[in-house]
């Protein structure tokens, strides 16, 4: 047979190859769909399937053979899929489907059967949460969306304790003492709920609004030392009424450590210099830092342009140039970041980077985003002059 006659096949096998080759050094290098992981990996087999096809479509065959080959083809990759398990193709349909309906992204804290952490990376069959023992745990995408999913929102979340008191306490008392702890925590719309009625205390639940979600571990924390604090200073023992002990203890007895006479009710105390969920969640917060930085920069360009088809209506001939001078700056500016982010794209992947990198890493994310947020605030600093300049002549 001619070799000629394969020549198409062959140009469609290189081209494929090309592709690929492409493909992934856009997605290494030029960053194209970062945060899209799952679109990256529907791209790569999209060029596959359709390079065969095309592959098989030019060989120099009858048409009755073709279809032999694509049959062979199809059975092939139905055998792959089946012999691989099941699962493989459940959780890539579960990938697709947490893409569309977006439940949660990278840096939300999120909880499914007894997992909670904090999201790292979201990949096309599994997702990668950080937990509170600073561990890198893999999900399957499918468990993430045939189970319930607990997502919890940046807006803020409920965080509340129970603590059993003794009938013989004061309703009103301790519910006057347990608002007071979730003030002092710096909860909003603090609460107290009575749980249950038991044979010999009564179960009550305190909580409030978080705002905060970034320090939630050490919120939750610092609630109960207060919970614990407030009660005690109200002279309100936490011990069961049926508590026992074999020692004797007088009448005036209280279960309570002894008030230090020469504390200093309005101290604080001094707050860590480094946050506990700093450590626990380092890689998430870097994941969610990144991911910050890269939509910012994304955004610059085209805000600028928009502020410079605004331009175009200020009647004010002086005004107008005044704004395209500073639009002419910031748009240096922002040449001058572009090789700062591509920097950040060139590093490895951050779940995958060696701890002893992590210093690197954090340092070249920290300056990123002090550059980024100073370019972002005089974007938005020029924006609100413009918008003030078409009110006026408005």
């Amino acid at each position: 047979m001619d070799i000629e006659l394969f020549i198409p096949s062959m140009i469609s096998l290189v081209i494929t190859l090309l592709l690929v080759l492409l493909f992934d050094f856009l997605f290494r290098k030029r960053n194209l769909f970062a945060r899209e992981r799952i679109i990256q990996q529907l791209i790569f087999v999209a060029i596959f399937v359709i390079g065969i096809l095309f592959i098989v479509f030019t060989l120099p065959i009858d048409v009755e053979d073709k279809n032999l080959v694509l049959t062979f083809v199809s059975i092939v990759i139905g055998a792959i899929i089946a012999f691989s398990s099941t699962t493989f193709v459940a959780n890539a349909m579960a990938g697709i489907m947490l893409r569309l309906i977006h439940p949660f992204k990278v840096g939300d804290f999120i909880k499914t059967d007894s997992t909670f952490g904090r999201v790292t990376e979201i990949y096309f069959l599994h997702t990668q949460i950080q937990s509170v023992d600073r561990d890198l745990i893999t999900i399957p995408n499918l468990t993430l969306v045939s189970k319930p999913l607990k997502t919890i929102r940046s807006s803020g979340t409920i965080i509340t304790t129970s603590v059993s008191l003794g009938y013989n306490v004061s309703r009103k008392d301790i519910e006057k003492s347990l608002l007071q702890a979730a003030e002092k925590a710096g909860l909003e719309n603090p609460f107290v709920h009575v749980e249950k009625l038991g044979d010999f205390s009564i179960s009550y639940k305190v909580g409030g609004l978080l705002k905060d979600i970034e320090g939630i571990i050490t919120a939750r924390s610092d609630f109960k030392k207060k919970v614990i604090d407030s009660l005690h200073d109200s002279d309100i023992e936490i011990v069961s009424p049926t508590y026992m002990n074999q020692r004797v203890f007088s009448e005036d007895y209280v279960c309570m450590p002894p008030k230090d006479i020469f504390e200093d009710k309005d101290r604080k105390e001094p707050e860590p210099e480094v946050k506990t969920e700093e450590i626990i969640f380092d890689k998430a917060i870097m994941a969610q830092m990144l991911d910050r930085i890269y939509k910012t920069s994304d955004s610059l360009s085209s805000r600028r342009k928009t502020m410079e088809e605004n331009i175009k209506s200020i009647v004010d001939e002086s005004k107008r140039n005044e704004l395209k001078e500073q639009l002419a700056i910031l748009a240096l500016k922002e040449d001058e970041i572009k090789p700062e982010i591509q920097e950040l794209k060139n590093l490895p992947d951050i779940t995958s980077l060696p701890d002893e990198k992590d210093d690197v890493y954090i340092k070249t994310l920290l300056d990123a985003e002090k550059n980024i947020t100073l370019l972002n605030n005089r974007h938005s600093d020029i924006e609100k002059k413009i918008e003030k300049a078409l009110e006026v002549q408005g």
